[in-house]
């Protein structure tokens, strides 16, 4: 039985981009809710850390907006 990951905030120091992802499973696909380095600046040193429950909120938002246009 799949267990999802805790959510996950995802930090770039270098030039500030942030994401945070919420894994539905524990299937990670990189680029998409896993990072190893900045898709904006390429920096490696990318700062990861768990979510906090407003970046949490802020996601499923985010997420509930976006499936909305595509409708």
């Amino acid at each position: 039985m799949p267990i999802p990951l805790p959510p996950q905030t995802f930090t770039c120091p270098a030039c500030k981009w942030q994401r945070t992802t919420i894994p539905a499973s524990d299937v990670l696909m990189l680029g998409f809710n896993w990072f190893d380095h900045c898709p904006v600046c390429d920096n490696k040193n990318i700062a990861q850390q768990p979510a906090s429950t407003t970046e949490i909120i802020k996601a499923r938002l985010a997420g509930f907006f976006q499936n909305k246009t595509e409708d």
